[in-house]
């Protein structure tokens, strides 16, 4: 006859442990790479333009700039409801929403920090488009 032996509470001690601890691990990696990322970002800002295409009501946009100010980025926010010039630069792109990235030459739909780091280290190397600011 074969018993069913039930979880004691020792292994399930333990495997809640192991849930915290990799979840744990996991918000340090996240955060460790977000720094990262936001070191790079700050520096190469500083040879190549970034310009943010938001609306007034995108919650989206609003937290994309909440995350450039944290990290103390240079950007300049285009508002396509309130500017002429930037609404026909934004509907030249074709773009179906907002916020619309634009880092030197390259364009992104939507706030993604490690498509901005690597969009912007593209165009600050050597064989880049960029040229420093004066």
């Amino acid at each position: 006859m074969t018993e069913t032996r039930r979880p004691t509470l020792r292994s399930l001690l333990g495997l809640v442990a192991m849930v915290a601890l990799v979840w744990g691990a996991a918000q340090v990696l996240g955060r460790w790479q977000d720094a990262r990322a936001a070191a790079a970002i700050r520096a190469h800002s500083q040879h190549v333009d970034i310009t943010l295409y938001t609306t007034s009501t995108c919650p989206y946009c609003a937290k994309a700039t909440a995350w450039l100010k944290q990290h103390e980025v240079r950007w300049r926010e285009c508002n396509v409801e309130t500017d002429a010039s930037c609404q026909r630069t934004y509907a030249e792109q074709g773009s179906p929403g907002v916020p619309l990235v634009r880092a030197g030459e390259r364009w992104n739909l939507g706030f993604h920090v490690p498509w901005l780091a690597e969009a912007l280290a593209a165009q600050s190397s050597p064989s880049g488009a960029s040229s420093p600011r004066p």
